[in-house]
C-alpha cells in the first residue's frame, strides 16, 4: 500500500484576519474560517484517513474538530507554528515599516533568517523532521498545521528546496496533497 498525505494548513484565524503576526500565539478561528474549514471538510469527504495530526494550537485544533469528527486526533507539538518571537502579535505592516521591505522579507520567508528571539525556516525544519521519520510508511495521513510549518516539511520531503521556499505560499484554509 502507497502512502499519501493530505497537510492542511488551518483555516483563517482572528489573527490572520488582523494581519498580526501569530506563530505560538493561539488566536481561534473567524466565522470565515469555519465556514472555511466545512468546505474544506466536503473537499476531503469520502476519503479515509487511517491516521490523523494536529498541532496543538487551538486554530489549527479547531480546523482539525471541523474536518474531523469519527476519529482520534493525534495531538503533536513538533507541528505548532514557527514561532515569530517579538514579532507574535504585532501587525505585519508595522514590522515592515520599522525594518524595511527587504529585511522583512528575509526574515519572514527565507530559510535560515529568524525574527529577533524566533525561529527560522531551519529550526522548523529541525523540529517537525523526527515526525516526518515517524509518520506510517503507507496508509492515507491527514496532517493539520500551519503555514510555515508545512513550508518547512516541503523543503525536507522534495516539493521545495531553500532557494525558492520564500516565495512558496499555503493559503489558509488550503490542502497540500503529496
Amino acid at each position: 500500500m502507497s502512502r499519501n498525505i493530505w497537510f492542511v494548513r488551518h483555516a483563517q484565524s482572528e489573527y490572520n484576519q488582523k494581519k498580526l503576526f501569530t506563530g505560538w500565539h493561539d488566536p481561534q478561528l473567524t466565522e470565515h474560517g469555519v465556514n472555511k474549514a466545512l468546505e474544506l471538510k466536503q473537499d476531503l469527504n469520502g476519503i479515509n484517513f487511517d491516521v490523523v495530526y494536529s498541532s496543538p494550537l487551538k486554530r489549527a485544533l479547531q480546523t482539525a474538530n471541523i474536518l474531523i469528527t469519527n476519529q482520534e486526533i493525534i495531538i503533536d507539538e513538533r507541528l505548532k507554528e514557527r514561532s515569530y518571537g517579538d514579532w507574535s502579535s504585532k501587525h505585519k505592516d508595522e514590522i515592515k515599516a520599522e525594518i524595511g521591505e527587504s529585511n522583512y522579507h528575509a526574515a519572514r520567508r527565507g530559510w535560515e533568517t529568524s525574527p529577533p528571539n524566533g525561529e527560522s525556516l531551519r529550526d522548523v525544519s529541525i523540529r517537525v523532521q523526527s515526525f516526518l521519520d515517524e509518520l506510517p510508511k503507507s496508509g492515507n495521513i491527514l496532517v493539520i498545521s500551519h503555514g510555515n510549518t508545512i513550508r518547512a516539511i516541503s523543503v525536507l520531503i522534495g516539493i521545495n528546496d531553500k532557494t525558492n521556499v520564500d516565495s512558496f505560499e499555503i493559503k489558509v484554509g488550503t490542502i497540500l496533497k503529496t
